[in-house]
């Protein structure tokens, strides 16, 4: 059909100029979504509105005076029965006296792709890497500079390389409009904020979106409920910069998602990040250990999201249940670790659920990293109060991690005997950094040996000690190799079988 154009008026309440733009209030995009897909479906009401695509944000339109803004919705039908609509507003030259329309945003609604992007839960629920913690506070006094209305990322933001989780929420007290067709609008866009601290902690870029590939609203997001946002990084190489934004409610119930979500820097540069903030992704600080495995996670056990424990197993789930909450977070971080790792091993082509990819080995005790044939492979895992590391190889192996401390070295009289002592003393490691190499790598044997502690202290003895390595020789005349790195405070290890030096 040929387009239609439908008069519309944009009533901005008072609370719409918190957003804005270089001190400009400017309709927020989630609003103009919100405008033409409510305003479309219901001009058409056979139209699913809540299935969007090739949604752009062309030009602000500015809310510099709180009357209503006259505007259009221009409406055509394409091809495939969906319908292209655009929210714009017209001009006229004081000069000339010529009037121009100017098109702010458009989506197509109806009729969309299906989504072939989906998260497995546990890569939805946890964040990988060592990750950069921001407080609401901060983002919203130096890095989104919005008012009270649309500070909605509710609770620290985490940052990683692997992209960013945020908790977030509608204003309190909420928008006195109610629930609206799409659902929330302020969620959505509280997620865009975490994907734009994201553009300046990695990429020295303060990027707002621009356009989205496709929308898809499975349930609306609610005013008075708290959600989690998840944002992947897709591509960040040049403008615009790509993301996968997906919204899950407590019960791991995806509530929407945004694919290709295209983030630029809309203020020609005008706008920086703080200073100091910036830090490029870089060398990942394990590579000496990821280096001598098939596959390697790190997660923080505070970058878990709430729905993480729907990602379990029904055995998983029958250990978590009567566990301590700090040993609970220790125990779900693994499985999560555990999963991710299974899932790297298998591949692009890996359909499993994360519920059925089994971390837990028969015993209740060792763990597992399951194929998506069956087979297993040689893992281990290991947590402390902040990191959980999982590594997996062709042969046994054991990690470890440690926060940097002083009491193994007072506690060698209980894991070392006196040829091992003095090769502490000898070292050109501090006392402190060589004991607690000692110690790390102990416990690592006990994994890779698939013994208890108490009997690696007795049946491993340390030969060397380096601060990038270690060498071990078991009681059966069995050398160890074990790889040592230092992150953020913390001693991380892995031990596999080496060779007779």
């Amino acid at each position: 059909m040929k387009a239609e154009a439908f008069p519309i008026s944009v009533h901005p309440p008072p609370f719409f100029r918190d957003h804005h733009v270089q001190d400009r209030p400017v309709l927020p995009a989630v609003e103009a979504m919100e405008q033409l897909a409510a305003d479309t479906c219901g001009r058409f009401p056979e139209t699913d509105g809540r299935c969007l695509s090739d949604l752009r944000f062309d030009r602000f339109l500015h809310l510099d005076e709180p009357t209503p803004v006259a505007a259009t919705n221009r409406v055509g039908k394409n091809d495939d029965g969906s319908l292209r609509a655009a929210l714009t507003t017209r001009i006229q030259s004081k000069k000339t006296g010529i009037g121009r329309s100017l098109e702010h945003a458009s989506l197509t609604v109806g009729q969309a792709r299906s989504m072939d992007k989906a998260l497995s839960l546990e890569v939805a629920a946890s964040l990988a890497g060592v990750c950069t913690t921001v407080t609401p506070e901060r983002i919203y006094a130096d890095m989104v500079p919005f008012g009270p209305a649309y500070r909605n990322i509710c609770s620290d933001l985490l940052l990683s390389a692997d992209g960013a989780l945020a908790r977030v929420r509608s204003p309190q007290p909420p928008d006195p409009r109610g629930n609206l067709y799409l659902g929330s609008p302020y969620v959505l866009d509280a997620a865009f904020h975490a994907a734009c601290v994201w553009c300046q902690r990695y990429l020295d870029n303060v990027a707002f979106p621009v356009s989205i590939d496709q929308r898809t609203v499975f349930r609306p997001t609610r005013l008075e409920a708290v959600y989690t946002a998840r944002i992947v990084p897709v591509q960040t190489e040049k403008e615009p910069f790509l993301f996968d934004t997906f919204i899950y409610d407590d019960n791991a119930g995806l509530c929407e998602s945004a694919i290709g979500v295209g983030m630029r820097d809309v203020s020609g540069g005008r706008t920086r990040p703080p200073h100091g903030f910036f830090e490029p992704a870089g060398t990942d600080p394990l590579r000496s250990l990821a280096d001598r495995v098939a596959g390697l996670v790190l997660l923080e056990r505070k970058a878990v999201a709430p729905f993480a424990p729907a990602a379990l197993s029904e055995r998983e789930k029958r250990r978590l249940e009567p566990m301590t909450e700090q040993r609970a977070g220790a125990y779900l971080s693994a499985r999560l670790a555990l999963k991710r790792l299974s899932r790297m091993l298998g591949g692009g082509e890996d359909r499993r659920e994360a519920r059925q990819i089994e971390t837990v080995a028969e015993d209740g005790r060792r763990p597992m990293c399951p194929q998506p044939d069956g087979s297993r492979t040689f893992c281990s895992v290991a947590h402390d109060r902040r990191f959980t590391l999982a590594a997996a190889a062709g042969k046994p192996l054991g990690v470890d991690v440690e926060p940097l401390a002083d009491k193994p070295l007072a506690a060698t009289h209980l894991y070392l005997d006196a040829e091992e002592k003095a090769l502490i003393k000898q070292s050109s490691l501090a006392p402190a950094r060589a004991a607690l190499q000692a110690w790390s790598a102990k416990e690592a044997a006990a994994k890779a040996l698939g013994i208890d502690l108490a009997q690696a202290w007795e049946r491993v003895r340390v030969t060397l000690l380096s601060e990038k390595e270690s060498r071990l020789e078991t009681d059966a005349g069995r050398w160890l190799t074990a790889v040592h790195a230092t992150v953020e405070g913390h001693l991380f290890t892995l031990l596999t079988e080496g060779e007779n030096p």
